[in-house]
């Protein structure tokens, strides 16, 4: 059955790179939104099961932005079957179970491995997107301090990578939250080309106007530069283990997911590095 625009569509993380793009999307196609987080007017918490029923009233679609730490994902897809919810799309990384395997973990140790796993046990109408690596992640996240002071270490010599557009990954969950047809599928989502990352620093680097030195370091270096930042060691063991699987090639390959949801190409790196040139992504004023 369709989300009729009469169906509230709960979006957590809707601060985040992919929800603050799929918001407006839907909410543009005429769906009545309800965005929610921490600070959100209805507070939603993953380790708070207090705020959840508040989150899930009267709602017919929910998109899930999981946390990157364990959370109690069976349970809420449990609460939201038991609120009435139809359909459930849940945002994962690319191929989880290859990271979570490296790991040597468990699914329930991987936020985004559990929520997969979670909806699609649920036997409500589910869709899981498992994209790679985002573009924004150099124009609006973790990278972008150190291209504007003009120089990127990371530990992926012999990596290509095929970045993703954050607004692609959006309007593929507008479409399966709110189209007929997606129910049990897993889409792989990437950009429509793997690029080294040098490469991909040369091209920020025309589009922005600014110089930016890329080279790679060992895993071992760049595990003592988190260390020296002070970041969780959960969060550097997760992210050693994902640039592992990244340097052993197992996300590199170009997906088809963009094309089979929305029936065009990804958007290229190359013209996503000019927009985003053009929108000030890099300017030092």
């Amino acid at each position: 059955m369709s989300i009729e625009t009469t169906g509230t569509i709960l979006v957590t993380g809707a601060t985040g790179k992919v929800g603050r793009r799929l918001v407006p999307l839907l909410q543009a196609a005429g769906h009545d939104v309800r965005a929610v987080s921490r600070r959100t007017p209805i507070p939603f918490d993953w380790h708070d099961d207090s705020t959840w029923a508040a989150a899930l009233d009267g709602v017919a679609a929910v998109y899930l932005i999981p946390p990157d730490e364990p959370f109690p994902a069976d349970a809420f897809a449990a609460a939201a079957a038991e609120a009435g919810v139809r359909r459930l799309v849940s945002q994962s990384g690319r191929r989880i179970h290859v990271v979570t395997e490296a790991a040597g973990v468990g699914p329930e140790a991987v936020g985004m491995h559990a929520a997969q796993n979670a909806v699609q046990a649920s036997g409500l109408e589910w869709t899981v997107l498992q994209a790679n690596n985002f573009n924004q992640n150099f124009s609006e996240g973790d990278y972008r301090d150190a291209l504007l002071a003009g120089d990127l270490a990371l530990p992926v010599e012999g990596v290509v990578e095929p970045f993703i557009d954050v607004d692609d990954i959006a309007a593929v969950a507008a479409a399966v939250l709110t189209e007929d047809g997606h129910h049990g599928r897993v889409y792989e989502l990437s950009g429509p080309e793997s690029l080294p990352f040098a490469e991909a620093m040369d091209v920020i680097a025309k589009a922005s106007g600014n110089a930016v030195a890329f080279h790679t370091e060992s895993p071992e270096d760049h595990d003592a530069a988190m260390r020296a930042m002070g970041l969780p060691a959960d969060l550097i063991a997760f992210l050693n283990v994902m640039f592992q699987v990244m340097r052993e090639g197992k996300i590199e390959d170009v997906a088809d997911g963009v094309s089979q949801v929305l029936g065009r190409e990804p958007v290229a790196f190359a013209d996503w590095a000019a927009r985003a040139a053009a929108e000030g992504a890099w300017s030092r004023a």
